[in-house]
């Protein structure tokens, strides 16, 4: 268990009663255009981030549920942690980014929780403070591991700094808060952008809490100067996104207005813009507000119109999304008449702390959003012989490794050869993509390189068809033992030469694709009505008809991969043909070579001194794995370091010169370069790229670290 302390902050902040939003709380405004995201092509060579955002409501005043600024279980935290574990749980979350928490009440139980709920799992936490207007700067409590923090104190029986927060799963390397510019002294928030780097990730994540301010401020503020005010927020929190080359961003922005947001939307995907499946709605409400309310002397309500919904939490990702939601179910929209609860008024004794009851999953008054970013293959088998190439796939029947076959293949036989996975790799009722390398043998008869089995047949084929020498990528329309098919059909498949296929099912637009080298060939309709999930394992080298394995594959096969989204054109191109530049997760800095630990790629010098990772020897190891397209060929990386503490000192490597080129690997490996003696104490960037001799990838995003003192 580890947390991160938030460096030292003095911030205003209004109490969530002051907080006004642009417009009003009425029906979502129209939905502005937003990049898909991942620009380059390369968000398969990441990590997919699964994050949420959620404004838990966890420390706003108000007792009763009239009053400005009430909030569902403010004083019972363990309930707010109940819903915040369970969909970790139940969305396999790897980020939580919240607002309005409290270090103590909420995060520390909530990483106990998480961890054990997830035996053997690792969260870190980072949390940023806020000041209410009025309150004296407050050291965090003795003992507690927030100690650097600084903000307001929660209030009543809930203990802490109040702040945002970020949590991962995994180890945070580095951290830095952005505070905003807005004037002190107002009826107002002073916020900040906080931001993480997580170890092995490409992406950063970064939270906040956007302040936005009406001319309801008496004799303060004109409407004119609060949208500078919300426009200078948005400003300072695309400079700080703006410079890493992929992060994922959530936040509560208090708008619903999404023209607002802009320049975001330009620079990022926006996840809940877009329908991910038939039927999943977009632009789902984050915020419920109780509407036409009428109330006794004692803030008891007598009626109510019904619940007002807006959108104000947003989540961006540069990566663009594979899926989000907002789960509407675990905000607040309770019954709070004094009909129903009698007891939920100012009338009862302030003895009793909870005079109303929310509904068994009323968390907050906002809704989580979640989402999943575009990222690496969900099954990546490499099929090449080595220890690790079949992925834990077994093989069966007549499955060998061919170690001379194009760098190493998988060898079928054509009647009984197969490698099955324990489970499925995609749902096929939402899009995904399946890719291999395959060479069918000259003479074989029809043979299938992929497949996900059904009850009674695969639920996706990707196959040779020897009736007509064409490759197939077919979407049974139904569970059944009657050969019905949607497929793309690519025709001249070359017998005894090695091809890669790639199988998109785009669920949203009813579409079927085949892709022979990274080219599109060929394009079928499936239809939403044919849609049915086959839950049965992942296969290579057959697929299921009638029940019974079918159509043994008589060849070799490579690479066998799925993904769990839809790839577009230019993400399979770069994928299929393209040399892609080695990545955070794919970049170490070790202290001497075969150290099994590593201080990895940490991408920011941080202006504040933080450690961002110190190699154990003056002369280190940079490694870093490439890939090449083609399995076959050899590959290899080009190194460059420098000096940041004296620019004028000669670099150690330069890329493309001597000593800046590792050891040669065919298909994919992790390769290294030794460093010269470097200066004791000083800090060093690092980069790297792949190369086959004739082409070279883009170079990576730059790494730092600081050489050991003598």
């Amino acid at each position: 268990m580890r947390r991160i302390a938030a460096r030292g902050l003095h911030l205003l902040t209004a109490l969530l009663a002051a907080v006004v939003l642009l417009g009003g709380q009425t029906a979502p405004a129209a939905a502005v255009t937003t990049t898909p995201g991942d620009a380059a092509g390369t968000a398969h060579t990441r990590e997919s981030v699964r994050a949420m955002t959620w404004n838990l409501c966890g420390e706003a005043g108000g007792r009763v549920a009239s009053d400005a600024g009430y909030c569902p279980y403010r004083n019972v935290p363990g309930k707010k942690i109940e819903g915040i574990a369970q969909l970790v749980k139940d969305r396999d979350l790897n980020v939580v980014m919240l607002q309005e928490v409290c270090s103590v009440s909420h995060l520390a139980p909530l990483e106990a929780k998480l961890e054990a709920d997830d035996p053997g799992s690792d969260w870190t936490f980072a949390l940023a403070g806020v000041t209410r207007p009025g309150d004296a700067y407050q050291t965090e409590q003795p003992g507690i591991e927030f100690i650097d923090s600084q903000g307001s104190k929660c209030r009543g029986s809930l203990t802490g700094t109040l702040g945002v927060a970020i949590g991962v799963k995994g180890r945070m390397t580095w951290k830095t808060e952005t505070d905003f510019t807005t004037p002190l002294g107002l009826s107002m928030d002073r916020g900040t952008v906080l931001c993480v780097e997580v170890a092995g990730w490409e992406n950063h994540v970064c939270t906040t809490h956007v302040s936005n301010f009406g001319a309801d401020v008496p004799a303060k503020l004109t409407q004119a100067q609060a949208d500078q005010y919300y426009s200078d927020q948005i400003a300072t929190i695309a400079g700080v996104v703006g410079k890493f080359p992929s992060v994922v961003l959530g936040g509560d922005f208090n708008t619903r207005l999404q023209d607002r947001l802009q320049p975001l939307y330009s620079l990022m995907s926006e996840c809940d813009q877009r329908s991910y499946y038939p039927g999943d709605a977009s632009n789902e409400p984050t915020k419920f507000t109780l509407d036409g309310v009428t109330t006794d002397a004692n803030g008891g309500i007598l009626s109510y119109a019904g619940y007002l919904t807006s959108k104000i939490d947003y989540l961006f990702a540069t990566d663009g999304f594979t899926g989000c939601d907002s789960r509407t179910d675990f905000s607040d929209q309770t019954d709070y008449r004094l009909s129903v609860q009698p007891t939920c008024t100012n009338a009862t004794p302030t003895t009793v702390t909870n005079p109303c009851t929310p509904g068994a999953t009323g968390y907050s008054d906002h809704t989580p959003l979640y989402g999943y970013t575009q990222g690496g293959a969900a099954l990546s088998w490499r099929l090449d012989g080595s220890p690790e190439g079949s992925g834990g796939g077994a093989l069966s029947g007549g499955a060998s490794w061919a170690p001379g076959e194009h760098g190493g293949a998988l060898a079928l036989d054509g009647s009984t050869g197969a490698v099955t996975a324990s489970g499925p790799a995609v749902d096929t009722t939402r899009g995904f993509t399946v890719s291999a390398w395959a060479k069918v043998n000259p003479g074989a008869g029809t043979g299938v390189v992929l497949s996900q089995d059904g009850t009674t047949i695969s639920g996706m084929m990707l196959f040779y068809n020897a009736g007509d020498g064409t490759w197939r990528f077919a979407l049974p329309k139904a569970d059944s033992a009657t050969w019905s098919v949607d497929q793309a059909i690519a025709p001249a498949a070359a017998t005894g030469t090695w091809t890669q296929l790639t199988g998109v099912y785009d669920a949203t637009a009813g579409t079927v694709a085949l892709y022979v080298d990274g080219v599109k060939k060929a394009t079928a309709v499936h239809a939403e009505a044919d849609r049915w999930a086959a839950t049965g394992p992942f296969v290579v080298g057959r697929d299921k008809v009638k029940g019974a394995g079918n159509a043994f594959f008589n060849g070799f096969v490579q690479r066998a991969a799925a993904f769990d989204h839809p790839l577009r054109d230019d993400q399979i191109a770069s994928y299929a043909v393209g040399l892609t530049a080695p990545t955070g997760r794919n970049t170490a800095l070790r202290g001497v070579p075969g150290e099994p630990s590593s201080q990895g790629c940490h991408q920011n010098v941080d202006p504040f001194g933080a450690d961002y990772g110190t190699a154990t020897t003056l002369t280190p190891t940079l490694t870093a794995t490439v890939r090449h397209p083609d399995p076959s060929k050899e590959v290899w990386a080009e190194f460059s370091i420098w000096d940041n503490t004296d620019s004028t000192r000669p670099q150690p490597i330069t890329m493309g010169e001597a000593g800046s080129a590792s050891t040669k690997v065919r298909g994919q490996g992790t390769v290294s370069v030794p460093v010269p003696q470097l200066v004791p104490g000083h800090d060093y960037g690092w980069r790297v790229r792949t190369t086959d001799g004739t082409t070279t990838s883009p170079i990576s995003t730059n790494c730092h670290f600081r050489a050991p003192a003598a």
